[in-house]
C-alpha cells in the first residue's frame, strides 16, 4: 500500500534518512556479518529463516520466532546459510524507563551469578506487532516520532505479554546499566543550560556527575548537552508558525541576536536562513543535516 504525499514525507526534516533509534528490517539470501560495537542497545528478531550468533564469545542458534537483547558494548557476528529476514529495534535515550519497564526492579530478579543472552519467543501480538511494522517501514514509513511512537509500543508489548522473570533473563545484557541516572538526566536535561546545572538536577556533584554520564552515555556531558540543544532547535525552526524570538526566549537565549550568532556558529545559517533551506528541501545542502 502507497502513503499518500510520500515525496513530502520524505523530505522532511524529521524523516530518519539513517536509524539511530527505532527499526530496520532486512532480507538476505546468505549473512555473514561482524557487528559492534554500537552506539545503542538492540533487540533483534528473526521473522524467518535462521541465524547462527556469535556474541561476546557465546554462541547460539536462533530459529525463526525468536529475539534476543544485545547491549551496545556487544561485538557479534551474525552468520545464515538460507534465507532469512529480521527485524532490529535500536533503544538508547528516546524511550523512557516507563516503557523500557522499570530496569532497576528487573536487576534485582536476575541472580548474581547469571549472565549471558537469553532468547525469547516472539509471541503472537508480538508477532502481529512487527508484521504491521515491515508493511510500514516497506511503504516508507521512517518519521523520528513513528519510530519512537513504535519504541514504546514495543516496549508496552513486552510488558504485557511476558513475565517478570522473562523480561529480567531478556533483559540481562543490558541491566548492568544505571537506569536510575539515565532518567533523571533524561527528566532534567531540558531545563538545564549547564552540565553543572544538570548535575545539580541529578543531585550529584559535577565530577560524580561527569564520571557516570561518561560511561552511561559514551560521550562527555557538554557535548551531548550541546546535541541535544541543536536537534531542539531544528526541531522547532521547521515549524514556520514559531517566531524565532519566541524560540530564542523558551530555550533561554539571552537575546534573538546571540541565538542568531549560536545558529550561525553551529549549523552555518541564521535561523532565517535555514527556514529559508527548510522551504526548498529538495537543494537542502548537506550542512542541514549537520550540526547535531
Amino acid at each position: 500500500m502507497e502513503i499518500f504525499s510520500l515525496k513530502e514525507h520524505v523530505s522532511c526534516y524529521n524523516y530518519a534518512k539513517c536509524i539511530r533509534e527505532g527499526f530496520s528490517y532486512y532480507e538476505s539470501s546468505k549473512t555473514e556479518t561482524d557487528e559492534g560495537p554500537h552506539e545503542t542497545d538492540c533487540i533483534l528478531f528473526v521473522m524467518e529463516g535462521e541465524l547462527e550468533l556469535s556474541c561476546n564469545g557465546e554462541r547460539i542458534k536462533l530459529p525463526a520466532g525468536n529475539m534476543i537483547c544485545c547491549s551496545r558494548e556487544s561485538m557479534y557476528r551474525v552468520f545464515s546459510e538460507g534465507k532469512m529476514s529480521i527485524v532490529i529495534a535500536q533503544f538508547d535515550n528516546a524511550v523512557q524507563s516507563c516503557e523500557k519497564v522499570s530496569f532497576s526492579q528487573l536487576n534485582s530478579l536476575n541472580s548474581s551469578g547469571e549472565k549471558g543472552i537469553y532468547p525469547l519467543e516472539i509471541r503472537d501480538r508480538l508477532q502481529l506487532f512487527l508484521k504491521l511494522l515491515i508493511g510500514y517501514l516497506g511503504d516508507g514509513a521512517s518519521c523520528v516520532h513513528f519510530h519512537e511512537t513504535k519504541l514504546k509500543e514495543l516496549f508496552w508489548n513486552i510488558r504485557f505479554y511476558y513475565t517478570r522473570t522473562e523480561q529480567a533473563s531478556f533483559f540481562r545484557p543490558i541491566l548492568g546499566n544505571d537506569h536510575e541516572f539515565k532518567k533523571k538526566v533524561l527528566d532534567n536535561y531540558r531545563n538545564a543550560r549547564t552540565v553543572k546545572e544538570l548535575a545539580q538536577m541529578c543531585e550529584s556533584s559535577l565530577s560524580t556527575f561527569k564520571r557516570k554520564f561518561f560511561k552511561e552515555f559514551r560521550e562527555p556531558a557538554s557535548e551531548w548537552l550541546q546535541k541535544q540543544m541543536n536537534s531542539t532547535i531544528k526541531y522547532k525552526l521547521a515549524d514556520e508558525d514559531i517566531p524565532i524570538g519566541n524560540i530564542a526566549d523558551e530555550l533561554h537565549f539571552s537575546s534573538q541576536p546571540q541565538f542568531c550568532r549560536y545558529c550561525k556558529r553551529n549549523f552555518g545559517y541564521t535561523p532565517g536562513e535555514w527556514r529559508k533551506l527548510l522551504k526548498n528541501r529538495d537543494k537542502t545542502p548537506g550542512g542541514l543535516s549537520g550540526g547535531v
